[in-house]
């Protein structure tokens, strides 16, 4: 796959399907937005199953660096989870945790901070499926499109 098809349809699944998933203060728990923000992804991934995700975890919590780092950790996971109970294979999603790193919303009212209480799904490279006989081709290490992470969680 070109890279600018692969950047067209990293674009789709943003603007059409929606790559964020909100969460309540210090909770790791899916409410019903978050569910059905799941569903919609997991179809659309379903429908494109040559590409790779990696769910990034964040916070703006109220608490430690540590209980921050501990929380996105979380956040990301349920995300890899809901999503492999909906059909996409595991080994197409790598999991990493950012805590308090990354805030799109810097601000102290209670609206603007829960912006960054999230879990985003970022669309990453097509598997390489011919590689090593049938397996997944270069790690997440590799992966221009994987942001890094002090912190992978697979």
């Amino acid at each position: 796959m070109q890279l600018g098809a692969h950047l067209g349809l990293a674009a789709e699944f943003q603007t059409q399907v929606g790559d964020r998933v909100f969460f309540s203060e210090a909770s790791a728990d899916l409410g019903t937005r978050g569910r059905v923000a799941l569903e919609a992804q997991a179809a659309w991934l379903l429908r494109n199953p040559a590409l790779s995700v990696t769910i990034e975890g964040h916070a703006d919590d109220a608490g430690s660096p540590s209980q921050n780092q501990e929380v996105s950790e979380r956040r990301a996971e349920v995300v890899r989870r809901r999503l492999i109970q909906m059909g996409v294979a595991s080994d197409r999603i790598r999991v990493v945790a950012f805590g308090r790193e990354r805030l799109i919303a810097d601000c102290t009212a209670a609206a603007c901070a829960a912006q960054n209480r999230r879990a985003v799904t970022v669309i990453g490279p097509p598997l390489d499926t011919a590689a090593a006989g049938g397996t997944r081709g270069p790690s997440a290490l590799d992966d221009p499109w994987v942001r890094r992470s002090p912190r992978r969680l697979n």
